[in-house]
């Protein structure tokens, strides 16, 4: 089971689900029927159709079996070998299939699908439908740019109202940059990290601006106190305070902000520069501070090390980065930011345990107290 608090918005999950159907049980070996079934708290448009409603614990909850998603309505479409063969790589036989892989997915939110055929291969993304139209402006304003973002691909035929907001993506060269700072050596240079959202397009301004993680963080430290309970008045206090200087620091002008900078949303050459090759989720693209893109990377970065305490290479490409960092922005502001960026991944590293998830509070408290050092 993997759950998803969205702060002020529901908890989502998807279960793995076995069961044996009553006519089966007199076999010897009774067929299993395997399911991943999904289940939300949110409020869903047009009465949750096809869903079923239930109730946990006196909550409301409507449950609906993957990948009929009730708000990602192109999911079954890119879920599907048969279509995404025809649709994407024009196969003439109606019994082609493409080779799927779920590569990313949050209920109701998105999807990622990998999808191979005959040698060729592309990434089905599957947003919010009333989204999808933003998501395509958004990539070709930064690929109008130079930037290395996947090329929108077009279907090769039509799939209709079945493949409702589906965004067909090709493939990038290079790795996680997150994998290969876990391999590299010292000499990684974050100046490209700058030099890269230099060249964000001025027209992003133009669009919707979205709150940077630090701006909610009161919301998402009520989240990370339900996933982890043992530590829900650190948490607590810890939001409060970078809450605080949030508040009195100058994140500096708005610009060209990318929304979710961070090293699992860049790729990588192999070589030991780690020469950068792809900007991935240009989702939230539009104004923002550059801080709070350098506070996200930052505080990933910083719980990615805590996370591999035996790599000190994470931990020397962390302050690389606090020190390249701060020549463009103030130390207090980056510190804060990157501490609100740590605490809203408590919740998500508390899937492999509380003392993942502990690790990663400590490194929010850590920076926080480094902000408060450099005010």
């Amino acid at each position: 089971m993997r759950s998803h608090h969205r702060p002020g918005a529901g908890i989502s999950a998807l279960y793995r689900v076995e069961a044996v159907p009553r006519a089966d049980t007199s076999r010897s070996a009774p067929r299993t029927i395997r399911l991943h079934v999904g289940a939300t708290t949110a409020r869903l448009p047009g009465a949750g159709s096809g869903t079923v409603k239930s109730e946990v614990g006196g909550i409301p909850v409507r449950l609906w079996v993957h990948p009929r998603d009730p708000v990602l309505t192109g999911l079954p479409w890119a879920t599907d070998p048969g279509a995404v063969a025809r649709g994407v790589f024009g196969a003439g036989s109606a019994d082609a299939r493409a080779a799927l892989t779920l590569v990313a997915y949050r209920p109701l939110r998105r999807a990622v699908v990998r999808a191979t055929y005959q040698g060729e291969s592309a990434y089905l993304k599957v947003p919010q439908p009333r989204l999808a139209a933003g998501l395509r402006r958004r990539l070709q304003l930064a690929g109008g740019a130079g930037l290395p973002v996947p090329p929108l691909l077009e279907t090769v035929s039509a799939a209709g109202p079945a493949a409702d907001g589906v965004l067909v993506l090709g493939s990038l060269p290079g790795q996680s940059l997150h994998r290969g700072l876990l391999q590299a050596g010292t000499d990684w240079d974050p100046g490209a990290l700058t030099a890269l959202l230099d060249r964000l397009p001025p027209a992003a301004l133009a669009l919707p601006r979205k709150a940077a993680w630090s701006e909610r963080i009161l919301d998402y430290g009520a989240g990370a106190a339900v996933a982890l309970p043992a530590g829900a008045e650190r948490i607590l206090h810890c939001a409060q305070g970078v809450a605080g200087m949030v508040r009195s620091t100058d994140p500096g002008p708005l610009v060209p902000a990318h929304g979710d900078f961070h090293g699992g949303n860049l790729l990588a050459g192999n070589s030991p520069e780690l020469r950068l090759t792809g900007l991935l989720d240009v989702d939230a693209l539009g104004p923002g501070h550059r801080v709070d893109d350098l506070a996200c990377f930052l505080g990933h970065l910083s719980v990615l090390a805590a996370q591999a305490p035996g790599n000190g290479a994470l931990q020397a490409a962390a302050i690389r980065c606090a020190r390249v960092f701060t020549r463009s922005t103030g130390a207090a502001a980056l510190y804060c930011r990157a501490a609100g960026v740590a605490l809203t991944l408590v919740a998500g590293t508390s899937g492999r345990g509380p003392d993942a998830a502990l690790r990663t509070l400590s490194v929010a408290e850590e920076l926080l107290a480094a902000a408060r050092g450099r005010s």
